[in-house]
């Protein structure tokens, strides 16, 4: 089966440099239907399933929130997704699951054959996001290369230029060095250099490593997201890593934009053994549990008493 549809030439040209949106198959599988997603939360371990609740302000103060959902059917869930105020993520169900598994193997094989490039499997990810229809996902950024495949529902996507106004080295060097989360200083003024698509069934959206971006739900919606390296953003992450331990080991102010090809090279191979080898302790950030699945309550949800989260 033909995974994406209508990948011209042109398409083939711009891969990895603009945002890019085509049609694809994935909802033909059958994998996606509530009643398939629904026994694929059961028989998934729970460790790999995030279920959040997010703020309603628009620059997301307390970003997405952990809820505990254990005791509740993988059908509850879905209705709870349906009726509430929730985002879920099966994390590595692509990778774990054997169906799913064969479908994310296909759909590289296809989409190194649309773009005439090869990935890095061995560090690939694909996710299952089902959420609410006021769920929202902040403005952030990926360190991986990323493509959200939307199946179901009708979802509006904000992708902002991959410049200093919009991203910062040093906010970007905080994310790969794991002094922070993905999610990245916000303005609202932002929006006015976004380029705003609203995304119908079987849509696939890409845009060019590190653009930032955030999403809001218009509906209930199921998509799936793929992550993972290739040539150019493993170059960039190694760099930009070297970058942060400059500045924050010995004061300097490297940039991005402004260095060389040669001082890229070595910058890339210095990052890379200083990731290897652990050099820049990463900052524990502990995984507060503040809600609970509840279905007698408004948005599905009870507060609890903050827990870390050790499930």
């Amino acid at each position: 089966m033909n995974i994406i549809e209508n990948w011209s030439t042109t398409d083939k040209a711009l891969y990895g440099k603009t945002v890019q949106t085509k049609t694809h198959n994935l909802q033909k599988t059958g994998l996606f239907t509530d009643d398939a997603l629904a026994a694929l939360l059961d028989r998934h371990p729970d460790n790999k399933i995030d279920v959040c609740t997010m703020s309603d302000d628009p620059v997301y103060p307390d970003k997405h929130c952990t809820v505990d959902f254990r005791g509740y059917s993988g059908k509850q869930l879905i209705e709870a997704a349906k009726a509430g105020h929730i985002w879920i993520n099966i994390r590595e169900a692509m990778n774990i699951d054997p169906a799913y598994k064969h479908l994310l193997a296909e759909t590289f094989d296809d989409l190194e054959e649309c773009t005439g490039q090869n990935r890095f499997r061995k560090n690939s990810r694909g996710g299952i996001l089902i959420s609410s229809p006021s769920a929202k996902v902040p403005y952030h950024c990926d360190p991986t290369m990323t493509m959200l495949w939307h199946i179901r529902g009708r979802k509006r996507v904000y992708v902002y230029p991959a410049t200093q106004k919009f991203l910062p080295d040093d906010a970007y060097e905080a994310v790969l060095l794991g002094e922070q989360d993905q999610d990245i200083p916000y303005r609202k003024e932002f929006d006015k250099s976004a380029k705003v698509y609203d995304l119908p069934d079987n849509t696939l959206v890409c845009w060019p490593h590190t653009s930032p971006h955030r999403v809001e739900n218009q509906s209930y919606c199921v998509s799936m997201v793929m992550e993972f390296s290739s040539k150019e953003s493993a170059l960039r992450n190694s760099v930009m890593y070297t970058n942060g331990l400059l500045r924050r080991h010995l004061g300097l102010s490297p940039r991005w934009d402004e260095s060389t090809a040669i001082g890229r090279f070595f910058k890339s191979i210095i990052g890379h053994f200083f990731r290897r080898i652990g050099l820049h302790k990463t900052h524990i950030r502990h995984d507060f549990v503040r809600f609970r699945i509840n279905p007698n309550e408004k948005n599905y949800l009870s507060s609890v008493p903050s827990f870390i989260r050790k499930f």
